[in-house]
């Protein structure tokens, strides 16, 4: 998850629910201003009360909005949740090939790439969870079923486009097998995390993913 995006949590949460919202009042908003308000208000309350807990009135709520301004943004509480899953995608795509940028070998790149992405784990496990929630709930739904599949595709693509650009040696496994590889770790070890809170265990597991997945890559350079 992007270190921008907690960010509006951590603030969302930490400030008293009585407390005078600052800022343009909603009404002077634009719609796209509103809209993105409304997504970043639902990724909010995901993070805190879980999606079971996440209703249009909760969400209108964290935003400082009422719920005929929301209904009249979104026409429907997935129409909403399609809306966030989508933003919460960009921004980690764009995280992934942020993660590697800078690195001068593909081994270099995944080592990049644990670390960072194991610090947004840490930082922000609420919004993780939220992520699996809003996966998990998309492919219940026959509309957003292609949604699930385009994020998984799309983290692939990206991270492989963006290990495709780094010098040095190609590695013994495709870019898109390795890349395919490296989703799939992270998404398991994000999960162990959440559910043991053991992170001890979590960063020696991730050490010896890391060399697992180094050794596809060659010789060390």
């Amino acid at each position: 998850m992007t270190k921008s995006t907690d960010k509006k949590a951590s603030r969302a949460v930490a400030a008293p629910p009585d407390r005078p919202r600052r800022g343009p009042q909603p009404q002077a908003l634009g719609a796209e201003a509103r809209r993105q308000k409304l997504i970043a208000a639902t990724l909010t309350v995901m993070a805190r009360d879980g999606l079971a807990a996440t209703s249009t009135r909760s969400v209108a709520s964290e935003a400082g909005m009422n719920q005929a301004m929301l209904h009249y943004t979104f026409a429907s509480k997935e129409e909403l949740l399609k809306a966030a899953l989508s933003s919460l995608h960009a921004e980690i795509k764009d995280f992934l090939v942020q993660s590697v940028q800078g690195a001068r070998s593909v081994r270099q790149a995944i080592a990049q790439l644990a670390a960072a992405y194991w610090q947004q784990i840490i930082a922000t496990p609420g919004l993780q969870r939220a992520q699996y929630e809003l996966t998990l709930f998309a492919l219940t739904s026959a509309e957003l079923r292609p949604l699930a599949q385009q994020q998984y595709e799309g983290y692939v693509q990206a991270l492989g486009t963006a290990l495709q650009a780094v010098p040095g040696r190609a590695p013994a496994l495709p870019l898109p097998v390795l890349a395919g590889l490296c989703v799939a770790a992270i998404d398991g070890l994000i999960l162990q995390y959440l559910a043991t809170s053991d992170v001890a265990a979590c960063e020696a597991r991730l050490a010896a993913l890391v060399l697992a997945v180094q050794s596809q890559c060659g010789a060390a350079r």
